[in-house]
């Protein structure tokens, strides 16, 4: 298969979810390079997290960051989207969620350093760029409330709530698909097919918006949610970053 142009989420698909690239992804992403097709990662992580990463895994293509609130372009340039809400507005609509349900939530900015490095893996050199959030608000808290809290939101001001891997994300009407439409319109790619890989229901959006769709399965396997959606996409053969590069091997190999 000849790839177009390939969107990834990051944590818990191209990388491992205490946030290290595995030698084979990064092999994948090398390969992905030499032929020239545009890696875009499509991300839940702060503009202030995603533009040293995009360094270090040598992505040169614009990224879109917390949830597709924004678009971030090489150089460090974030744009935000006109469906962004800023995370000032968003942390007030979710005190007020927390009163009118009585779900036990939390934000990420009220948990503490040794909570936040036990659920994200990362340094505490990290936690800064965590925390400066543009345009979602991170909420922690049982997904047995999604429903009700979703009920809850107020309806004027055109609000989502979206389930990663860690945390609920409260934010305006955007997500992985809107950032999808974005980057198709703005990169350079070679013909082929438009390819996404992802690992949670944050990512749906994307891989809707894909031609080829790659769903990277966890330790416990692939989330139910994506098989359910996606029941003829691929599933990569090994979890997370292992997987993706293998997935990505099939893909260019043509074995799928």
């Amino acid at each position: 298969m000849r790839i177009s142009i390939l969107f990834t989420d990051l944590d818990g698909t191209l990388l491992d979810l205490n946030g290290d690239l595995s030698h084979e992804a990064e092999v994948g992403l090398s390969r992905l390079a030499t032929l020239g097709v545009p890696v875009c990662a499509l991300t839940s992580k702060t503009a202030a997290e995603l533009s040293p990463l995009l360094g270090q895994l040598r992505i040169s293509s614009p990224a879109g960051f917390e949830n597709g609130a924004g678009i971030l372009f090489p150089g460090g340039y974030p744009q935000l989207s006109d469906r962004a809400v800023p995370a000032s507005v968003l942390r007030d609509i979710a005190e007020g969620l927390r009163r009118k349900t009585g779900a036990p939530l939390r934000t990420l900015w009220e948990l503490a350093d040794h909570e936040l490095g036990a659920l994200t893996g990362l340094p505490a050199s990290n936690f800064p760029a965590v925390r400066e959030r543009l345009a979602t608000a991170p909420l922690l808290v049982e997904e047995k409330w999604d429903p009700v809290l979703t009920e809850a939101l107020p309806p004027e001001r055109g609000l989502t709530l979206i389930r990663g891997n860690r945390f609920l994300h409260l934010q305006g009407s955007h997500d992985k698909g809107t950032a999808v439409s974005r980057l198709l319109a703005v990169v350079a790619r070679p013909s082929g097919s438009i390819v996404a890989c992802g690992d949670s229901p944050n990512d749906i959006p994307m891989l809707e918006a894909a031609e080829v769709r790659v769903i990277i399965p966890s330790a416990g396997g692939p989330h139910p949610s994506l098989i359910q959606r996606f029941p003829a996409a691929t599933v990569a053969p090994y979890p997370h970053g292992k997987g993706w590069a293998g997935a990505i091997d099939l893909l260019l190999n043509g074995t799928t």
